[in-house]
């Protein structure tokens, strides 16, 4: 029994050894030679040591190739550069119509305490088509509201597969498709809205870079 016990290790330790790195410590059974309870855990734990091991270079070839099984620990406590831009085109029944385009970029900082800190610049200008700004002597011209800002914010966040939920601070939420590697976080779309004697086309995108550590 001892016999076949000790013939089965050496085949388990000599399919590892050809398969991954070289397994130390094994000491071949030598005929005639009763086998210990010592000298079997010893072949036993160098067989362990060799898998742990190639367990790790496994874990590391996987790091180096972009193949992450967590894209939480990537996204915790990383920084995004975030570019985005947006418009909305609105008609209304009576004939009038507003255009909008808006765009910027925002620093995300995920905290990994599932907090989120924002720093966002945005620029954009809104105009309504119909001339109805008219001064006392009946020039009318268009409106134009014009706003450059720079502003802080906060929030929440957490991964789900390759799904990045941010909810802000201010009560709105956004999901961002993460790439395999946690290095890129993208959202956009668009919709059509109908309704109260108007109707509007709005569009977004918004693309953000993981920055270096």
């Amino acid at each position: 029994m001892k016999k076949v016990i000790l013939t089965g290790l050496t085949a388990v330790v000599l399919s590892a050894n050809a398969m991954a790195s070289e397994v130390a410590g094994y000491t071949a059974p030598q005929s005639g030679q009763a086998a210990t309870a010592a000298g079997v855990d010893a072949n036993f734990q160098a067989l362990i040591t060799a898998i742990n091991d190639n367990h790790q270079r496994i874990v590391d070839l996987e790091a180096a190739n972009g193949e992450v099984t967590d894209l939480a620990d990537i996204v915790s406590g990383s920084t995004y550069l975030l570019y985005f831009s947006g418009g909305i085109i609105e008609l209304d029944d009576g004939g009038g119509a507003n255009l909008e385009r808006f765009g910027g970029t925002a620093n995300l900082t995920f905290n990994s305490d599932g907090t989120l800190n924002e720093v966002f610049s945005e620029q954009g200008r809104f105009i309504s088509l119909d001339a109805n700004t008219c001064d006392q002597s009946g020039n009318c011209s268009h409106y134009v509201d014009t706003w450059d800002d720079d502003e802080t914010g906060g929030g929440s966040w957490s991964v789900s597969g390759q799904t990045l939920n941010v909810n802000w601070s201010d009560g709105g939420s956004e999901s961002f498709s993460l790439s395999s590697d946690g290095k890129i976080m993208a959202s956009g779309g668009g919709g059509l809205d109908e309704g109260d004697g108007t109707s509007g086309l709005e569009t977004f995108v918004a693309v953000g870079v993981r920055l270096a550590d």
